[in-house]
């Protein structure tokens, strides 16, 4: 059933709801870690709040950004190619930044 919503789905629909969920992950996360941040430099009162603000659009935008172009990206490979395999997976995995996580470790 899911396969055959997939095919019927465009893929800017994908992508948009890919860019909605992780991009408020994302913001969930910058509200979770900014005031942690925001405590470590020291700031207070209205820097902090714009701090936090700040640290809430940056990580939902990025969160978004990367979800957008992941789902985008997967969606249209697979259109073109008309299979929905491993080795997609493999490729974008290597294209979406895994592997330079791999090298920094």
């Amino acid at each position: 059933m899911e396969e055959e919503l997939i095919d019927a789905v465009p893929c800017s629909s994908l992508a948009v709801d890919a860019i909605l969920r992780i991009g408020t992950a994302g913001a969930i996360w910058g509200l979770c870690a900014g005031p942690q941040l925001a405590r470590k430099r020291g700031l207070s009162g209205i820097t902090r709040a714009s701090f936090v603000a700040k640290s809430i659009g940056k990580y939902g935008f990025q969160c978004g950004l990367v979800a957008g172009v992941f789902s985008s990206t997967r969606c249209g490979i697979q259109r073109y190619r008309k299979q929905n395999d491993w080795a997609l997976l493999l490729l974008l995995g290597h294209g979406d930044g895994r592997r330079s996580l791999v090298w920094r470790a």
